[in-house]
C-alpha cells in the first residue's frame, strides 16, 4: 500500500515544508508575532485538496499519513508521560467524560422527538461527538446497520464541527482556563475526533508553548476511545437485530476486542516504558538527549498528520449538506462545549 502512497505521501511533505518555508514571511507581511505552524499546515493542507483536483494515489498517500503517521505520533508521544501523570490525569478526566457523554445522549433523546426522520443520523452524530469522532460512528454504524447516507452525512458533520473547535478551541481555553490540567481535559473532551483533539492541541502548544497541555490533551482523549469498549456491548443489547444472534456473547466479545485502536495499546506500553527508563536513567544526559531529539520527531510527524487532515476536508461536501444535519451536529457540540466548560469549574480543575 505505501508504494502506491508514496506520491501522496511526498505531495504532503511538500506542503508542510511549504508551511516552514511561509511560516516567517507570513508573519512579517501580516504583522503577527506568532503564526502556529501547526494551524498554518491545515489551512495549506486544506487549501490545495480543495483548489486542485488530484489523482487517486496522492489521496491514498493523504489518507495514509492521516491514519498511520498520526498513530504512531501518538504512540511516540507516550515516552514523555509517566505512569503517575497517567493516572492522575485519568481520575481528574473520567467523571468529566462520563457525565458529559450522558448529557449528549440525552440531548439526543431531545433532539429525535423534535426531528425523528433524522433519528439515525442524530444516533450517529451523538455517539461521534460522545466518543471518539469517526471512528466511533464507523465502527457503531456496522452494529446500527445504519444506512450509507446517514454514515456519510455524520462523519461530514462531525469533521465540520471538529474543524472549527481545532480553529477556535485553542483560544478558548486561554481565556477561559488557568490550568494546564483544565485547558487539556477541556480540549480531549470537547472536541470529537482523535486528530482533531490532536490538532488543536498543537495550535495552543504553538500559541502558548504547554507540553503539559498537550500530554493531558491526548491522555484524557485515550481514556474517551476506550469508552468504545464500553459502547459496543450495550449498543448490541439494545439494537434489535441482535436478538436473532445466535453467537451473540462470541460476537460481542470479537467486537470488543477488535474496537481497541493498537496505537492506544502502544501509547500505554511507552508510557510503562518511560517510567522504567526513568528509575534507572532519570540523570542519564544521552537519556534526555535522545528525549529531545524524539520530541522534535514527534513535532514533524503531528506536523505532517494535521496537513494531512487539513487536506482531508472536503468543503464542497460539508456546504452541501441540508441545516438540519449541520443544526444537529451544532446543538452536540454546544451541549459538549457548555458541559465540559461547567464540570471543570464544579470539580475545582481550574484553580492553580
Amino acid at each position: 500500500m505505501l508504494n502506491k502512497s508514496l506520491t501522496g505521501v511526498f505531495f504532503i511533505t511538500f506542503i508542510y515544508l511549504l508551511a516552514i518555508f511561509l511560516k516567517q514571511p507570513l508573519e512579517y507581511v501580516f504583522n503577527l508575532k506568532l503564526l502556529p505552524l501547526s494551524l498554518l499546515s491545515l489551512i495549506l493542507g486544506i487549501f490545495f485538496f480543495n483548489i486542485f483536483s488530484l489523482r487517486s494515489n496522492i489521496i491514498e498517500g493523504r489518507d495514509f499519513i492521516k491514519k498511520n503517521i498520526l498513530q504512531l505520533a501518538i504512540v511516540l508521544l507516550g515516552i514523555k508521560i509517566s505512569l503517575a501523570q497517567l493516572w492522575r490525569v485519568s481520575i481528574e478526566s473520567i467523571f468529566v467524560i462520563i457525565i458529559t457523554i450522558l448529557f449528549i445522549f440525552l440531548t439526543y433523546y431531545f433532539i429525535k422527538k423534535i426531528w425523528p426522520t433524522q433519528k439515525g443520523l442524530s444516533k450517529l452524530l451523538a455517539i461521534g461527538t460522545s466518543i471518539c469522532g469517526v471512528t466511533a460512528i464507523m465502527v457503531s454504524s456496522t452494529i446500527l446497520k445504519s444506512k450509507d447516507q446517514d454514515v456519510a452525512v455524520a462523519v461530514l458533520i462531525v469533521v465540520l464541527w471538529g474543524s472549527i473547535a481545532v480553529l477556535t478551541y485553542p483560544f478558548f481555553v486561554e481565556i477561559f482556563f488557568f490550568t494546564d490540567l483544565a485547558k487539556g481535559i477541556f480540549l480531549g473532551i470537547s472536541i470529537h475526533d482523535t486528530s482533531q483533539v490532536l490538532a488543536a492541541a498543537m495550535v495552543h502548544n504553538d500559541l502558548y508553548p504547554s507540553q503539559k497541555t498537550l500530554e493531558i490533551a491526548t491522555i484524557t482523549k485515550i481514556i474517551r476511545n476506550l469508552f468504545l469498549l464500553a459502547l459496543i456491548p450495550i449498543l448490541i443489547i439494545f439494537n434489535t437485530s441482535s436478538k436473532n444472534n445466535k453467537n451473540k456473547s462470541q460476537s460481542v466479545l470479537i467486537k470488543i476486542f477488535n474496537s481497541i485502536p493498537l496505537f492506544v495499546i502502544g501509547f500505554v506500553l511507552f508510557v510503562a516504558f518511560r517510567s522504567i527508563m526513568d528509575l534507572y536513567f532519570f540523570d542519564n544526559e544521552k537519556w534526555t538527549q535522545f528525549l529531545i531529539l524524539l520530541e522534535k520527531i514527534i513535532s514533524i510527524l503531528f506536523g505532517l498528520a494535521l496537513t494531512a487532515l487539513g487536506a482531508s476536508i472536503d468543503l464542497k461536501s460539508i456546504f452541501n449538506q441540508g441545516y438540519s444535519a449541520v443544526l444537529i451536529g451544532m446543538a452536540f457540540s454546544i451541549v459538549s462545549l457548555v458541559s465540559v466548560t461547567f464540570l471543570i469549574f464544579i470539580l475545582g480543575l481550574n484553580v492553580l
